[in-house]
This record gives structure tokens, C-alpha cells and sequence, in this order.
């Protein structure tokens, strides 16, 4: 498994959100707002593979460890979890996904609102627990984020290629080479793309201080595929597993 470089520094988990002001190319403004406030204007509800999906969108270091506590409770049960992994445009959004809760965390604008370079030190222990297997699209080993001219990557402890483990556990070599549609098509799991209403995104939307809705889907459509993929192929092992017992 490729090593990653990892940053581990001790960030405070805030009840209250400090003044923060943002310089970015629509101005200068002032963001100040209680962390409840926050905790609520984050959550969107939205359908994707015929399912409804809690999805939060974070941008305050608040937010996000709160986002990222809310997955470790719905997978607490779980002696294995499995956490769908996706990195958007060098660390603009970072996506988890577990069951049907989604979180994406605007990780460069966190990154900008509090002038740091470094992984906080809960995300860090988050990607490096060791019962966690991180799922993502391919070449999720070499994702990573850019702020401010450095490049750094995300450090997992253990994080797999979804077409990887689909060609592993079903003996097929030729879907390390498959797309997700593909994958799809092999386990018997129907995801339609998110149809963008006017045809296109617009300009720079990964990086916007506000995602719509239909850029929510569109952000999270492959973290939530690897998912499904995952989790559909790892049940289908354990069944085999337990009918061979």
C-alpha cells in the first residue's frame, strides 16, 4: 500500500464558531455565524439511486468533525466498516459516504478560512483507523490536495480501489479496468448519473462557498457508486463464506 505523507497537528474541536473573513474573487465578506446555525444550513436531503440521502456539506473545521462523528455512529456496530473515499478537483470537496449518510467537506476553503496547511488531527485519526476500509474510485491511492502551492496527500491506513476489490473477490481480472457504470453492470447495482438541468455546471462550482442541490449529487455520485459497488460484492462474499461454512 502506498505510504502517504501525513501532517498530524492538535486543532481545537470549537463550540462556537470565531469571526472568520474570506477574501475570494466575488469580494471581501464577513462570515460570522453560531455553530448550531451552521450545523443546520449544512444538511441537504437528497434522492440518488433511488434512496434518500443525508448529505452535509462542511466548511468550518467545526462542521466537518461533527460530520465525521455522525458517520462513526452510524457504522459503531460494525467490527468492519467500509466508508466510500472520494478526493474532487486537488482537495476542493474530500467525500465520505457510509449507509445512507454522506459527508462532503469543502477542504480547501476550510483550509483558507483558518490560513493552515496541515490535516486536522481528527480527520487524520479518522483516515488512519485501522477497522476502517476506505473505498474510492480508481487511483484513489494517488489522490490528493494542493493549498497554496503545496502539494500534500491524504495518509490512509487501509484504502482500496473499488474495481481492485470487485476484481479480487470476484476472480475476474478485467474489472481493473472497469468503470463504475461497468462495475455497476457486474454486481447488479442501477445508479443513473445526475442529469445537469441546463446542460452544465458552472464555472469553478467544487470550490463555491454554497453547492446547490443538483451539485450535491453530482459531487457525491461516484463516492456513493463505490459504496454500493463495495458493499454489494463484500455481502455477496460473506454469503458465499457462510454457505461453504
Amino acid at each position: 500500500m502506498l505510504v502517504l505523507v501525513l501532517f498530524q497537528v492538535n486543532l481545537p474541536i470549537y463550540n462556537a464558531v470565531p469571526p472568520l473573513t474570506l477574501t475570494h474573487n466575488e469580494g471581501k465578506m464577513s462570515e460570522r455565524l453560531p455553530l448550531p446555525w451552521l450545523l443546520q444550513m449544512s444538511i441537504y436531503n437528497v434522492k440518488i439511486g433511488g434512496e434518500n440521502v443525508i448529505v452535509r456539506v462542511a466548511d468550518r473545521e467545526a462542521t466537518m468533525s461533527h460530520g465525521i462523528s455522525e458517520l462513526r455512529q452510524d457504522f459503531k456496530s460494525d467490527p468492519n466498516p467500509i466508508v466510500g473515499i472520494d478526493v474532487v478537483n486537488s482537495g476542493d470537496l474530500l467525500l465520505f459516504y457510509v449507509k445512507k449518510r454522506c459527508l462532503i467537506i469543502q477542504y480547501n476553503r476550510i483550509l483558507a478560512l483558518n490560513d493552515k496547511y496541515q490535516v486536522p488531527s481528527f480527520l487524520a485519526s479518522f483516515l488512519q483507523d485501522k477497522n476502517i476500509t476506505f473505498v474510492g474510485p480508481r487511483h484513489i491511492n494517488n489522490k490528493s490536495f494542493t493549498w497554496s502551492s503545496v502539494y500534500q496527500k491524504f495518509d490512509f491506513k487501509t484504502v482500496v480501489d473499488v474495481g481492485y476489490l470487485a476484481a479480487q473477490i470476484r476472480k475476474k481480472p478485467r474489472l481493473l479496468t472497469c468503470t463504475l457504470e461497468e462495475l455497476m453492470l457486474e454486481v447488479d447495482v442501477e445508479i443513473m448519473r445526475p442529469i445537469i438541468a441546463n446542460g452544465s455546471l458552472r464555472h469553478k462550482w467544487e470550490s463555491s462557498a454554497v453547492l446547490s442541490e443538483e451539485e450535491v449529487k453530482v459531487a457525491m455520485y461516484e463516492v456513493y457508486s463505490c459504496y454500493q459497488i463495495a458493499s454489494k460484492v463484500i455481502e455477496v462474499m460473506q454469503i458465499g463464506a457462510t454457505t461453504r461454512g
